[in-house]
């Protein structure tokens, strides 16, 4: 990815605070990232290539959110799409938040 504050020109950059934990994180990526070639290139970042479009996914370092006496698993992510249409890259997300989509009730 670029370094913090710099951008690759066609790039567009995604942030997400997700409620989990890295190895929930590392253990859903096959089902998110279906059809894509992927690796982890560096400690905290994978990328994932499918035909000319790009995935970089940065994520950690994982933290806990406090609210009162809960207390909750916090992974930062960020998504860098390259050679995404607006089209492709609104189903992608779709597809990423229904894959880390819980149940409740």
């Amino acid at each position: 990815m670029a370094p913090e504050g710099e951008s690759v020109p066609g790039e567009i950059r995604l942030q997400k605070d997700m409620g989990l934990r890295e190895a929930e994180f590392l253990a859903a990526l096959p089902r998110v990232l279906t059809g894509f070639q992927w690796v982890e290139v560096e400690a905290g970042v994978i990328r994932a290539v499918q035909g000319d479009r790009e995935l970089l996914l940065e994520y950690g370092p994982e933290t806990v959110r406090c609210i009162a006496a809960v207390r909750l698993p916090r992974l930062p992510v960020t998504l860098a799409f390259r050679g995404f249409a607006d089209a492709e890259r609104d189903s992608f997300l779709a597809h990423f938040d229904r894959r880390f989509r819980r149940g409740g009730g």
